[in-house]
């Protein structure tokens, strides 16, 4: 956006008045008013539109936020697995050990199914 200043708009004032005269500068700054006022309308509907279309996204991150503060992510993680219908392992969930080695590809399994192929 340009950078204009007082000096500028004092300069353009002064040709407005000179080139419309006395009689006519109430009318231009009327006109000037209304279309401020419209762009002002329309730039505020803009802005109500993007946060209703973003509501729904920011309410979510915004439960996770909670849930980060205050320290429960296991609860917050089998509410939100119950939501969505989908059941969670107790053992993963809390990363006990035996569940991470029951996940775990042995390397063996993996070179002897890459040398069957």
């Amino acid at each position: 956006m340009p950078d204009i200043g007082f000096l500028e708009l004092l300069l353009v004032g002064v040709i407005a008045f000179l080139v419309l005269g006395p009689e006519r500068m109430p009318e231009l700054f009327a006109q000037v008013g209304r279309v401020v006022r419209k762009g002002r309308g329309w730039i505020s509907d803009v802005k109500r539109q993007i946060d209703a279309e973003t509501a729904p996204l920011s309410t979510p991150v915004t439960e996770i936020k909670d849930a980060l503060n205050m320290g429960d992510i296991s609860s917050f993680n089998e509410e939100l697995m119950k939501k969505h219908g989908e059941v969670i392992d107790p053992a993963i969930a809390q990363g006990s050990g035996d569940a991470a080695k029951a996940e775990t590809i042995d390397e063996s399994e993996v070179k002897a199914d890459e040398a069957s192929k």
